[in-house]
């Protein structure tokens, strides 16, 4: 199996959520009102759901393997209250690409029973034979999330996901930006004032999107052309980054921003000026979840505490910690109103519609690491 380098969601979620809890929102300087949401102050108590009538006899210490933090601020307590002797540690497991990811769990094997993973790291977890199916009859919140989402991710339980679209300052940029085409046409005209992604899934992605393909293309030719779009609009950009993104849109240094719609939200608390676009051609979109890892040793708590993670209650305990786009329409009357209410966060259908998930890329793995390093090198 080709490593897939810097591509990957397990590294991914710590810079998004450093970005998410440090960068936008400390060095934005964003409102108290928007902290407190986020954090479930002032929004409805998450109480334990549910009765240990009937409940399975629980004991010991499921592990996830995940970012630490990114959870709902009263669950694992909830969780325990519940089932009395169980415990749920989080713990970052982050490698730097899925593929040596797999080899982790592997040198590691039953000390992790369940992980937070995209959908394309599930498709390696998979192929590595490292992800155990659940038993759904013991999952009976799943009928709480979105069929869109829960059709899209169907080897674990879907917990949130991530948009890629466009930002821009609607003071410093005079025209009006609908697409990914208009941020290539605009570049001469914004040079210097223009940041993109440095991660190749949303970068490689978008660019695919703006030239009509799919954000998974896996065609060698479609993959050239990406890089050839992505080389000319280089001498344009300020920066590739990866943490901060919206630093420079509330700061008026930078025009255009490629970003994640949960950054582009945060920001606008800050800058009311700052403009997202859902691009015309579509956008990427990252899906994540929690799967098992078969050599779990307490995959019954893991499978449990997946189950009530999903009650809308404890599932909006995770959104309203977390600020997060959100997959169970079940959850919003829990929900914060500046989350429910933000149309970035929970966008209307059409806009569901035009989104594609990065999916496992097999074989083509290498052939994205190698444009990749062609596109950064150039």
């Amino acid at each position: 199996m080709e490593p897939e380098q810097r591509t990957s969601r397990s590294l991914r979620p710590l810079s998004r959520r450093e970005l998410l809890a440090g960068g936008a929102r400390a060095t934005a300087g964003l409102s108290a009102a928007w902290f407190l949401a986020a954090c479930g102050k002032g929004s409805t108590t998450t109480k334990p759901s549910g009765s240990t009538s009937g409940a399975p006899q629980l004991s010991g210490t499921a592990v996830l393997a995940s970012y630490p933090g990114w959870i709902g601020k009263n669950e694992v307590s909830a969780f325990q209250h519940l089932y009395p002797g169980t415990n749920v540690k989080q713990v970052n497991a982050a490698t730097g690409s899925t593929g040596s990811e797999v080899l982790f769990f592997r040198q590691n094997a039953g000390q992790y029973d369940f992980s937070l993973e995209d959908q394309s790291g599930v498709g390696q977890l998979i192929a590595g034979g490292i992800l155990q199916e659940p038993d759904w009859s013991k999952i009976a919140n799943i009928s709480n999330v979105d069929e869109s989402f829960r059709s899209a991710y169907k080897h674990g339980i879907p917990t949130d996901y991530g948009k890629v679209g466009i930002g821009y300052r609607t003071d410093l940029v005079k025209e009006t930006i609908t697409s990914w085409a208009d941020v290539w046409k605009l570049a001469p005209t914004y040079s210097g004032q223009i940041t993109f992604l440095d991660f190749d899934r949303d970068c490689m992605g978008s660019a695919l999107k703006y030239l009509g393909y799919s954000g998974n293309s896996t065609n060698p030719t479609e993959i050239d052309k990406c890089v050839q779009a992505l080389i000319q609009i280089k001498p344009h950009l300020q920066a590739i980054t990866s943490t901060g993104v919206s630093r420079g849109l509330v700061k008026g240094t930078v025009a255009i921003a490629m970003d994640w719609d949960y950054d582009v939200a945060l920001a606008q608390e800050q800058e009311p000026r700052i403009q997202w676009v859902a691009p015309e051609e579509g956008l990427v979109a990252y899906l994540e979840g929690w799967v098992l890892i078969n050599s779990g040793k307490h995959l019954d708590i893991a499978t449990s505490f997946m189950n009530f993670a999903l009650d809308p209650k404890q599932y909006a305990d995770f959104v309203n910690t977390t600020g997060t786009a959100y997959v169970s329409s079940a959850a919003t009357p829990y929900i914060a109103k500046s989350i429910s209410k933000n149309p970035i966060l929970f966008p209307d259908p059409a806009t569901l519609a035009k989104l594609e998930y990065e999916n496992y890329l097999g074989e083509a793995i290498a052939l994205w690491s190698k444009a990749w390093d062609q596109f950064k090198s150039a």
